[in-house]
């Protein structure tokens, strides 16, 4: 694979790259895909024959032209790879040469405003011409759309029309089941005569893929990158020294719409992708299927939420320990502490911690091969990125000195995604008059240049004279054997301008009151409860799980709407 990946070095486009891999190593697995014991693999061949003949339907049967955005709502399984990977391929002359994803995913729809008001939101900046979606009886995707559809023109085309999204007038529909005289949408493809279509005259400047911020404070701004970005992005994520590019086998199931799980090494390096296919399931992912996954690939490397780090870790205790564990385990998303990375060592010989964001991919490492480990710790800036600190003022902090992250330098976004505002205000306000990306997160550096990520700056709590961030409170209350999870969030109060609400989900099988909360919480804070300023939580809510943004991080604004119903000031 060495020769292959230098090989690679030199194609300057994702199309070209697919195009080389499906040319040299044909029959070398790029995607895995797991719905419980069955596994289903996809070959380099096999994913640019499917893709290419459905970017040749996009570009001769459906009637895109160039720079029109289509969105993407399949959630992650084969379907969902092909159809992205496809409009990659249809390429710039002529057609689409932008996938815009919208936070709508299964995962998260019940999340959207019944009116969709989001994804208008989303589509009409964007201009969006097309969207992906299940057809009808397998979606509830359709329920937004119904009262805009003008017509059926066959089994995969449905034509729309609406004043809240004007641009937007096609849906395509994309199937596990026949549709009429339709096959499947992978069957179809298998079995049809299209061409494959493949543009390679896609250039580096062009924009490849455009992001959605996760949303967990509010509307989503779109990202745009380019295929020289994605191709430089794939070489940043290539994360442990202990894991040589292109023979890695990467197991991550986050969303393939979000910048932490679009496949950007496997397209661009042939790097082996394993993956949970949602495209007919719903409900929770066990600690069993995802390691009988990990393992059963023989993945040396993966990308796993926290939480289910913890189901993975109990899941392995359950059965009396394991013999196979990973080179690297990539954590990031949230905080992380030193007993979730003890955790995780247990099924990783390293550890790597990441600071990133859709607008920067990465901006700061860390390698753990110990937990000797700080909380909250996210290493050296990565190479080519500057980070640096200011307080209220604009003033640069001292070391650990709690304030606001500024960024600067190699892959950063240069502006979010709108083509109905020029500049756009999004863009104007997330920048600092000389040019620091203000992530809106709060930190500190210590002396030796170390990162310390404590959270959104949106997260901080006003109580009464006090600036509370509850990042450090929820590492504590995590700590406690029937919790899998907490939130703390701020609830209005008209005298300390807030209260404190934590929200807990228990481990499987606990009963925990919120009278047990309370007086675990007074424990964490024994020495101080006469003081009226110390951050005690007054009010709790336990809850079975947590809303979900799209990406998988608790949906802290859902969750900041159910505690102020509950406690805040009526």
């Amino acid at each position: 694979m060495a020769n292959i990946v230098e090989s690679l070095s030199k194609l300057d486009t994702l199309p070209k790259r697919v195009q080389f891999l499906a040319d040299n190593c044909p029959d070398r697995e790029l995607f895995v895909f797991y719905e419980g014991e069955n596994r289903t693999s996809f070959t380099c061949e096999q994913v640019v024959k499917l893709a290419g003949r459905f970017a040749s339907r996009l570009r001769h049967r459906y009637g895109f032209l160039r720079d029109d955005v289509i969105a993407n709502t399949l959630p992650n399984s084969p379907e969902r790879v092909i159809s992205d990977l496809g409009i990659t391929l249809a390429g710039f002359n002529d057609l689409i040469q932008r996938t815009i994803e919208l936070n709508y995913q299964s995962i998260s729809l019940q999340i959207l405003l019944a009116d969709g008001s989001d994804i208008f939101l989303s589509a009409t900046n964007s201009r969006c011409k097309g969207i992906v979606m299940k057809p009808p009886g397998e979606s509830s995707d359709w329920l937004i759309f119904n009262p805009y559809i003008t017509g059926t023109v066959s089994d995969d085309i449905t034509k729309l029309s609406c004043d809240k999204i004007p641009d937007l007038t096609t849906i395509i529909k994309v199937s596990r089941n026949s549709q009429r005289s339709r096959k499947p949408f992978l069957e179809d493809l298998q079995d049809s005569t299209d061409d494959i279509f493949i543009d390679l005259s896609v250039r580096p400047q062009d924009i490849h893929y455009v992001f959605s911020t996760s949303g967990s404070t509010g509307y989503s701004k779109l990202v745009p990158r380019t295929q020289a970005e994605a191709i430089d992005i794939a070489a940043d994520t290539a994360f442990s020294k202990n894991v040589q590019s292109g023979t890695s086998v990467f197991y991550c199931d986050r969303s393939l719409g979000w910048t932490g799980g679009y496949p950007f090494t496997t397209f661009c390096l042939g790097e082996k992708r394993v993956l949970q296919d949602w495209y007919s399931r719903s409900g929770l992912k066990t600690g069993e299927e995802i390691w009988n996954a990990i393992s059963r690939e023989q993945c040396n490397i993966s990308g796993i939420r926290p939480k289910d780090v913890d189901i993975v870790v109990k899941y392995i205790d359950s059965i009396g320990g394991t013999d196979y564990r990973m080179q690297a385990l990539i954590c990031g998303g949230q905080p992380v502490t030193k007993s979730q990375v003890t955790s995780q060592l247990t099924m990783s010989e390293t550890v790597i911690v990441i600071y990133a964001s859709t607008e920067g991919p990465l901006l700061a490492t860390a390698v753990i091969e110990d937990p000797n480990f700080e909380d909250f710790c996210c290493g050296k800036p990565a190479p080519g990125v500057e980070l640096k600190i200011i307080d209220d003022h604009g003033d640069e902090c001292k070391p650990r000195q709690t304030g606001t992250i500024l960024a600067k330098g190699r892959n950063l976004f240069k502006g979010y995604f709108n083509r109905l505002e020029d500049p756009d205000p999004n863009t104007v306000n997330s920048f600092t008059k000389d040019g620091w990306f203000n992530t809106e997160d709060l930190g500190f550096l210590d002396e030796e240049g170390n990162i310390y990520v404590l959270g959104r700056g949106k997260d901080t709590i006003t109580y009464g004279n006090y600036v509370f961030y509850p990042v450090w409170l929820e590492a504590e209350i995590r700590k406690h054997p029937d919790i899998a999870d907490a939130v703390v969030l701020p609830v209005s109060d008209p005298v300390r301008y807030h209260e404190i609400c934590a929200c807990v989900t228990p481990v499987s099988g606990s009963n925990v009151t919120e009278d047990q909360l309370k007086s675990y919480c007074e424990s964490i804070f024994i020495a101080d409860l006469a003081n009226d300023q110390t951050p005690m939580p007054k009010y709790f809510m336990v809850l079975d799980r947590f809303p979900e943004t799209f990406t998988g991080k608790p949906d802290k604004q859902r969750l900041r709407k159910l505690a102020e119903e509950r406690f805040g000031v009526k």
